[in-house]
């Protein structure tokens, strides 16, 4: 096993075409010709066919298909990775990726993230509790109203402030104004309370300018960036982070409803593997349709043993609500995020907010306590 990638698939099949539409997949997913061709390559014989390893029909209906594809292709680079894991696959309606596994001389490949739970929890100087996060938006605020509702936000105690991922280049708000600003807030919050404080910009745009922006950020001393690794590409992703990036990466989920794999295999595993510190996803409860136990999962593997690779922060958002941090503390564990963004940003940006904002960070901590 040690050369081969295991990877899991659904397939939405009636029972009598699973056995042909299995092979058909492992042949896609490896030579893409008909077997008899392959076949006629010594070398793909003997090492680069892939196997089926399990076909179990579900009671649901459909199939579980568990593969051994060779990891020789899949090494080469990111791009041709996901390709192995899911390429042509992905074409198919009836198939789903499930999960995979990954050998050693594949894992020595991904270097996972750099600094994981222990390196954010570090940067922030917080150990015993959940940690808090929120957003700034609407989009179309001035840099100006931006700055005041970064600070709203810092002086309440909210541990990490992220742009919205809708927040561009836009000339309403341009990123190196917006970062210079916002960067001057938190650092002044930090410097007078001695509590720190993580601003996270969003970078966002074509590879150049992604590139431009990363080194503007840098460069104001930003604690961490905000990354849509499915809106900019999982290579170019693994690339910024891994040759341009000093500084942890929240990976955001925007256009990862759009590809047919399970959550915690795309943003919990693969998000991960490509070097995401925090990830953020839909939780249960919200205004998306996440149900808890793909919520429970999605977490846990952020969190759990892999390998070489440090533990993600999971982030659960997406309509969250200030009342319910004591129900997500208690869900969720110790090691978490809360991204809560409109339920606070309904009190006025000043005093209003900064009192809502330190009522969740207390709650939050009345949680730990009593959990």
């Amino acid at each position: 096993m040690d050369n081969r990638l295991k990877v899991v698939y659904r397939l939405a099949v009636a029972q009598e075409e699973q056995g042909a539409f299995a092979r058909a997949l492992l042949l896609e997913q490896t030579v893409e010709t008909p077997e008899e061709v392959a076949m006629r390559v010594p070398v793909v014989q003997e090492r680069l066919m892939g196997e089926i390893v399990a076909l179990e029909p579900l009671e649901e209906g459909g199939a579980r298909l568990v593969l051994h594809l060779p990891v020789e292709t899949a090494m080469v680079d990111p791009a041709q990775f996901i390709n192995v894991l899911f390429g042509n696959a992905s074409l198919h309606e009836q198939v789903v990726l499930e999960d995979f596994e990954l050998p050693p001389v594949l894992m020595e490949r991904f270097s996972g993230p750099r600094f994981g739970i222990e390196g954010v929890r570090r940067q922030l100087n917080v150990y015993d509790r959940p940690l808090t996060a929120s957003a700034l938006k609407p989009v179309g605020l001035s840099v100006d109203e931006l700055a005041t509702l970064c600070q709203s936000l810092a002086e309440g105690g909210i541990d990490l402030i992220k742009d919205d991922h809708y927040l561009a280049d836009h000339p309403f708000a341009s990123f190196a104004q917006r970062v210079q600003r916002c960067q001057e807030v938190v650092q002044e919050v930090s410097a007078r309370t001695g509590r720190r404080v993580v601003y996270a910009p969003s970078l966002s745009g074509t590879p150049s300018e992604v590139l431009r922006q990363a080194e503007i950020a840098q460069q104001y001393g930003v604690g961490a960036v905000l990354v849509a690794p499915m809106l900019l590409g999982l290579p170019f992703f693994y690339e910024l982070v891994t040759r341009h990036l000093e500084v942890p990466v929240l990976a955001h989920p925007s256009f990862a409803g759009a590809q047919r794999m399970r959550p915690e295999t795309l943003l919990g595993k693969l998000f991960r593997l490509f070097g995401a510190d925090m990830i953020i996803f839909p939780s249960f409860g919200g205004r998306f349709s996440y149900s808890r136990a793909t919520c429970r999962a999605l977490a846990d593997r952020a969190r759990q043993a892999w390998g070489p690779y440090r533990s993600a922060l999971p982030v659960p958002a997406g309509g969250m609500q200030v009342e319910r941090a004591r129900e997500l503390v208690e869900f969720f564990g110790r090691d978490v995020m809360l991204l809560i963004g409109g339920s606070l940003l309904r009190a006025q940006p000043g005093p209003e907010l900064t009192a809502r904002a330190r009522a969740l960070v207390d709650s939050v901590i009345e949680a730990t306590t009593l959990s």
